[in-house]
């Protein structure tokens, strides 16, 4: 069988990227930034697909941890923020607490709803909802790739 951070993309950086570059989220918010709608390093300032192909990824990873390390670089660090006293890492959260049915993102243990859960989860704000349910529909989308 394939390897767990070969499906995971959040296991993946850990394994090959966590002991340079530090937490994903918190490298990509300090070192990247979006231009013209591409991701670059801040430091080196070319397109971060060039530095990729020729930094420990495989051809099938580097569109992958791109696109993870975009959507990091573009988001707020609500999770931590909201979240972070409880659930210490959201890649965790969705690997051992979310499932998928079709499209929708359930939780595992009682396949309730992601969006109907957090309406009482947390003391989230009505507007926090839909942030949250689309940040850990990609996460679970990366933890579990097919």
């Amino acid at each position: 069988g394939r390897r767990h951070w070969q499906l995971d993309l959040h296991l993946l950086w850990e394994d090959r990227c966590t002991p340079c570059h530090g937490e994903a989220g918190d490298f990509a918010r300090k070192f990247l930034v979006v231009r013209d709608g591409k991701l670059y390093g801040r430091h080196a300032d070319r397109d971060l697909r060039l530095f990729l192909q020729n930094h420990y990824l495989r051809n099938n990873e580097i569109e992958a941890v791109h696109a993870m390390l975009f959507a990091q670089a573009t988001s707020q660090q609500q999770f931590r923020k909201k979240c972070g006293s409880c659930h210490e890492k959201a890649a965790q959260l969705a690997r051992e607490s979310l499932a998928r049915r079709g499209d929708e993102l359930i939780i595992r243990d009682t396949g309730e709803p992601l969006s109907e859960f957090l309406k009482g989860h947390g003391n989230l704000e009505a507007g926090d909802i839909a942030f949250f349910v689309a940040l850990l529909d990609r996460i679970e989308k990366e933890v579990h790739r097919p």
